[in-house]
């Protein structure tokens, strides 16, 4: 196992509702609470970055080494009527505290420290609140503060409800009664310390190669665009799949002009059809996007394999690959979308030309006495703006027309069939 770049250490001090040591009396519950925050305010214990020396603030800032929810620091009058609300709030409310310590060096040669405590504040801390059940983060109070007095630097966290704002099992909420946290809860937080510092140097490079990809991939799905795959598909299956996939979604919606969305659709017939259509585009069989997919694919690989390194680093099995996973299921829901839609246009531009149809290859039938592949192949050959739409009508007619032939001769044969009159009384 690879060394942990975020360790995590947490405890709690109970509320006066969960006072159950004799020695743990509510005045030095209090007292425990006030010097909390005086420690996290330590001017002593700040860190100095570079940025302090060169715009002069060292010395001058007023304001203290610790940071509430916005991420910024905070007066001393911030200090101390937060102070005031916690010895309130110990009365119902556990108040919890951790420590988040890094390797020496690995904090400030990633990130931006001032960037990180931000994010800390308004996006790992809520994220983490969320995964242990907390329900809403505006009834969490929360602050922290960086330290530098060891060789390693090091957040101290503390945070409590103030009202009743964690989800029991049962589903009423009330306040949390447990004080320890689970070991899966705790390689969360880790976890999203992590990515937030690794994710500049890694994630966000990722990132944007995979927005420009599905950008690139979304032009073909684009019915103005020159690369728009589902015009002149070479495949008479496929366009026949179109086709038909267009006819049930015209019974299906009975007729409706609005946009359909993919996601609506519960018909698995539809789904199946859908499916197919989009696998052949995607194929070999149309070399250039399959081959802007495959790269998709792989940097889609390649944030995966990002999130499943920082995960195993902090002990977090069966990570779920979110972020990846939502990548993938937007372009796979906008090629859907374009295919069905299209689909139900192609089926009803061509819905009234049927008769048109008929009547053509009837005419070769008649003329030729040629087969339906000859009638569809000269058809198709014709420069008319009816051969892209009409294929799947063309064969839909032969087959008619075929049957009803056969039909016509058999009805034909049975008026020289001899009858046998030997029973027949005159």
């Amino acid at each position: 196992m690879n060394s942990p770049h975020v360790v995590v250490k947490a405890q709690y001090t109970p509320s006066f509702n969960n006072l159950t040591y004799k020695f743990n009396s509510k005045e030095k519950v209090k007292r425990d609470v006030l010097n909390m925050f005086d420690y996290y305010a330590n001017e002593k214990k700040k860190v100095i970055t570079m940025f302090d020396y060169f715009d002069g603030t060292i010395g001058k800032d007023k304001k203290m080494n610790m940071c509430f929810e916005d991420g910024e620091y905070i007066s001393n009058e911030d200090k101390v009527k937060r102070q005031k609300q916690y010895c309130k709030y110990i009365e119902k409310s556990n108040v919890y505290k951790m420590i988040i310590s890094f390797p020496e060096n690995y904090l400030e040669s990633s990130i931006n420290i001032r960037e990180f405590e931000k994010k800390l504040a308004k996006e790992i801390l809520p994220k983490f609140f969320i995964k242990c059940r907390f329900v809403d983060i505006k009834n969490m109070s929360y602050q922290f503060s960086l330290h530098n007095n060891t060789d390693n630097l090091h957040f101290h966290i503390s945070f409590c409800e103030k009202k009743p704002n964690f989800r029991y099992k049962d589903n009423s909420i009330k306040y949390r009664i447990k004080g320890t946290f689970s070991q899966r809860e705790l390689n969360f937080l880790k976890n999203e310390v992590e990515h937030v510092i690794e994710k500049e140097k890694i994630f966000t490079p990722l990132v944007i190669k995979s927005n420009k990809q599905i950008d690139e991939l979304k032009k073909y799905f684009r019915e103005n665009d020159q690369n728009y795959i589902l015009k002149n598909i070479p495949e008479l299956e496929i366009e026949e799949d179109i086709m038909r996939l267009g006819e049930m979604l015209y019974k299906e919606r009975n007729g409706k002009n609005t946009r359909i969305k993919y996601n609506s659709i519960n018909n698995k017939e539809i789904q199946q059809l859908t499916n197919k259509i989009k696998k052949y585009v995607f194929s070999k069989k149309n070399p250039e996007l399959n081959s802007k997919y495959q790269d998709f694919k792989m940097s889609i690989k390649e944030l995966n394999n990002y999130f499943k390194s920082i995960s195993e680093t902090n002990n977090l099995k069966n990570y779920d690959f979110d972020y990846s996973k939502k990548k993938t299921e937007y372009l796979n829901n906008y090629v859907f979308n374009t295919i069905v839609n299209h689909a139900l246009k192609e089926y009803k531009t061509s819905i009234h030309e049927n008769d048109v149809i008929k009547e053509v290859v009837y005419s070769n039938y008649k003329k030729e006495k040629i087969n339906k592949h000859n009638i569809l192949k000269n058809y198709l050959s014709m420069r008319t703006p009816m051969r892209y739409v009409n294929r799947y009508k063309i064969n839909q007619a032969v087959l008619k027309i075929n049957r009803e032939l056969e039909d016509a001769e058999k009805e034909f044969s049975k008026l020289f069939e001899e009858k046998d009159y030997s029973n027949t009384n005159y």
